[in-house]
């Protein structure tokens, strides 16, 4: 396990105008294009995203924005990423923009160069979505848990086993996922639209993040669906990185969270004062702040630690860890007092904090919540 002062992150974690710009660009672009009502109503929507907005995304250059110049991507790091997401957590994005970079992480980190060619360019583009199936029924969230199995049969192979809380699975054009082959790990990318696989769209507490559950029962592909570099190493880096970027849309969720209370307990006002003077609201609210700050750095220093990592080296997972259960805990608090703090009609669904809430839930569990990620960090500093 590193220590703080033996990890590779730059004192100013590496920022750039170009940093800015990025987000500066997209804060405006959500504000405009996805305002609390259109989450609302896209959390009621059949397929849960709008089909425009997300080509407009991917017209951006969001959706390739890690990917290499060479397969249509923008060629940047997980910084520029993590800001990104940061806006999109800000505004409750209901999008296939998450799935689609964590299927993007795994081919560029695990594919060849000829299954680079023929995978990133659509997804750089927004012509497919992808997705990437990290966990199973057994609710393990580390990505050395896997029971489903890929046997040899000639010149291809058969997929058997089940993966769980599988992002966009229901509009997924392919999904990356990890298999046992004669007992070591594998990475597939299984198109959803093959014999045998299954999705079973799931019942989530977040209504604006659609999730599946996907059987592969007998499931036949080829030799080329195995992803060249795929090992247990690789998954672990995917994992980590996966990990990394979903702790930053949370940073952004849980300070659109403090932002939406601050201003009602400036708004409202009772026995003829603001509620925000008074310490039992002021104090909460102080607590999220900070909370949510020391997450920030975390999150910018774990990804700037991934952007210093050279090529074909695996990233420390200690910040990842240190940030995911920081904010786990953070965004939860922050939605729960702006609940209680909205007063009776905070209870209501006309409450928009609600989103922001079950968006926590979600997020808190998905891959690992904080107990979870601190075990691990207690073993790493016990071992050592």
């Amino acid at each position: 396990m590193k220590r703080p002062a033996d990890m590779n992150v730059p004192a100013d974690f590496g920022f750039t105008e170009e940093h800015e710009v990025l987000r500066d660009s997209a804060r405006r672009f959500l504000a405009e294009r996805c305002p609390i009502e259109a989450v609302r109503r896209l959390s009621k929507d059949p397929i849960g995203h709008d089909p425009a907005l997300w080509k407009d995304i991917a017209n951006l250059g969001w959706a390739g924005l890690m990917v290499p110049e060479q397969y249509g991507g923008a060629g940047l790091g997980m910084l520029h990423e993590a800001l990104l997401l940061e806006e999109t957590g800000r505004c409750a994005l209901p999008s296939p923009l998450l799935a689609t970079t964590f299927a993007a992480i795994a081919v560029m980190h695990a594919g060849s160069a000829e299954q680079c060619e023929r995978l990133l360019p659509a997804l750089a583009s927004g012509d497919a979505i992808g997705s990437l199936a990290l966990t199973e029924p057994r609710a393990s969230w580390e990505p050395s848990d896997i029971d489903a199995t890929a046997t040899r049969e000639g010149s291809r192979f058969v997929l058997h086993g089940e993966k769980t809380h599988v992002l966009s699975a229901a509009t997924a054009d392919w999904i990356v996922a990890p298999f046992l082959v004669d007992g070591s790990v594998a990475l597939f990318v299984v198109d959803t639209g093959v014999s045998g696989l299954s999705v079973r769209p799931e019942v989530g507490i977040d209504p604006t993040r659609r999730t599946g559950r996907v059987r592969f029962d007998g499931v036949r592909v080829d030799a080329s669906a195995r992803l060249a570099a795929g090992n247990a190493a690789v998954l672990a880096e995917i994992h980590h990185r996966a990990t990394c970027l979903l702790a930053a849309e949370m940073v952004g969720g849980a300070e659109s969270a403090l932002a939406m209370t601050r201003q009602y307990a400036i708004d409202r006002k009772q026995f003829g004062r603001q509620i925000g003077s008074f310490q039992a609201i002021k104090h909460p609210l102080v607590e999220i702040m900070i909370g949510v700050e020391q997450a920030r750095s975390l999150v910018y220093a774990a990804a700037a630690e991934f952007d210093q990592t050279g090529s074909g080296e695996v990233g420390d997972d200690v910040l990842v860890r240190m940030a995911k259960a920081a904010i786990s805990d953070t965004f939860w608090y922050a939605t729960d007092r702006g609940i209680q703090f909205h007063g009776g009609f905070g209870f209501t669904i006309d409450c928009d904090m609600h989103f922001y809430f079950k968006r926590a839930l979600w997020s808190r569990a998905m891959l690992g919540d904080a107990p979870h990620h601190r075990t691990h960090l207690a073993k790493s500093l016990l071992d050592d």
